[in-house]
């Protein structure tokens, strides 16, 4: 790893060249940290950060106050394009295990960082696997046009869900009139498909306290479904800031959505 007094240009161009990103279960999680849960020893750091905190928190750790060799590479990989975006869209702050001499990880988890925390000589994974290991009630509702799918987890179990579908005319190749009038009419029948899972969402949602709430689907129907949803209109702030990769949403895409929203995202450099 270039060193601390080298240029920053000169650091980035090295965690760009050998960065790794990948999404990982939990179960694969402690593999890839490959330490255990806590260890103690000179030059390292743990640092944890809420969301609304990364990057600033990490940038404001001054590195004469830290006895770290290693204080400066994670403000720059912190900072790297492709950290931050990426943090953007999680939207649950970042964990980060990094040893100066060995493995040195930033961990996007799936589920929020409530605290900003700082760990000198010391590698703590103890509050990022708390909040792995938490039992949540998550509300997932799948929705692309003409297909939809709501469902509650407890824990790890599919408790309550409802999957629907509903008409909605393609596009009208044909030009004039002709192509105003269906388009006015595929416009009208999407409303009448959102309404639809608006619904279907208030029903099942609010029999239950979720804790947490994932969109998954067409990323352009998650603005015109909340007005269609008192549910989603009054809880807001427990949206989840990622949108889940579906192109059809049916029950078995429902089923196993969980596994996916349980996953980390981790850079390793």
């Amino acid at each position: 790893m270039a060193g601390v007094n080298e240029p920053w240009y000169s650091v980035c161009r090295y965690n760009i060249w050998l960065m790794k990103q990948q999404t990982v279960a939990r179960r694969r999680l402690d593999d890839t940290l490959a330490s255990p849960n806590t260890v103690s020893k000179t030059d390292v750091i743990t640092i944890y950060t809420s969301p609304g905190s990364f990057p600033g928190y990490i940038n404001s750790i001054s590195a004469e106050a830290i006895s770290s060799a290693c204080i400066n590479e994670i403000k720059q990989s912190a900072n790297l394009e492709a950290v931050v975006k990426k943090a953007g869209k999680y939207k649950t702050g970042a964990a980060i295990f990094w040893d100066a001499h060995e493995n040195k990880h930033i961990v996007l988890p799936p589920f929020p960082i409530a605290e900003d925390r700082t760990l000198i000589n010391q590698l703590d994974a103890s509050l990022l696997l708390e909040i792995l290991d938490r039992k949540y009630t998550i509300g997932v509702m799948l929705v692309t046009w003409g297909s939809y799918a709501v469902g509650v987890f407890d824990g790890g179990n599919l408790i309550k869900s409802k999957v629907g579908t509903g008409y909605i005319h393609k596009k009208h190749k044909k030009g004039g009139s002709s192509q105003k009038r269906f388009a006015r009419r595929t416009e009208e029948q999407k409303k009448d498909f959102l309404r639809k899972v608006g619904n279907r969402i208030d029903e099942i949602f609010a029999q239950f306290t979720l804790d947490h709430i994932f969109f998954g689907g067409n990323r352009l129907i998650l603005k015109p479904l909340l007005p269609e949803c008192r549910y989603l209109e009054s809880k807001t702030e427990k949206i989840s800031g990622r949108i889940l990769d579906v192109r059809h949403a049916d029950r078995e895409v429902l089923n196993n959505s969980l596994s996916e929203i349980m996953k980390s995202v981790v850079f390793s450099f």
